[in-house]
């Protein structure tokens, strides 16, 4: 099986990515539709802003892979998972019901890919990363909606 490995300087470009992309996470209760910040970090990144930012990275670097075969194959790619709800936030106010009820369909969409790479299963794995982005830190969404294949 390939399983992903990122390169240091790949994960540092997907740390610093990664971080931008958590930083502007949450809503808060009001009718505002501007996303809350996360506040800076002087001491790095939380464990679960690292874990998405790793996550991302590894979704770009398997669909970078099969986009540059010419038979599309996903066969043999595997995604390490995270468990999202055992890793401390950037700012606790960030992890919502939502975000508890959609986190453990990210284990089962990875682990279905795991066990069947393919594009469809691809797909529900962005796909569960972009149903928790709705209701927990919409920011991402257009980044994570980039990582959908563009197949012929």
């Amino acid at each position: 099986m390939r399983c992903v490995k990122l390169s240091t300087a790949g994960a540092l470009g997907g740390l610093a990515l990664g971080l931008s992309l958590f930083s502007a996470c949450g809503q808060t209760e009001s009718s505002c539709t501007a996303p809350k910040l996360a506040p800076n970090q002087p001491n790095g990144s939380s464990a679960l802003a690292s874990a998405m930012v790793a996550m991302d990275s590894q979704l770009q670097i398997v669909l970078e892979a099969v986009m540059a075969d010419p038979n599309h194959a996903w066969a043999g790619f595997t995604l390490e998972s995270h468990d999202l709800l055992a890793l401390e936030p950037t700012d606790a106010s960030m992890v919502n019901g939502h975000f508890t009820t959609h986190a453990p369909l990210y284990l089962q969409a990875i682990a279905q890919f795991n066990k069947a790479p393919s594009a469809g299963h691809f797909n529900a794995v962005v796909s569960a990363c972009a149903d928790c982005h709705h209701g927990t830190c919409p920011g991402p969404l257009t980044r994570i909606e980039k990582r959908r294949p563009q197949l012929d």
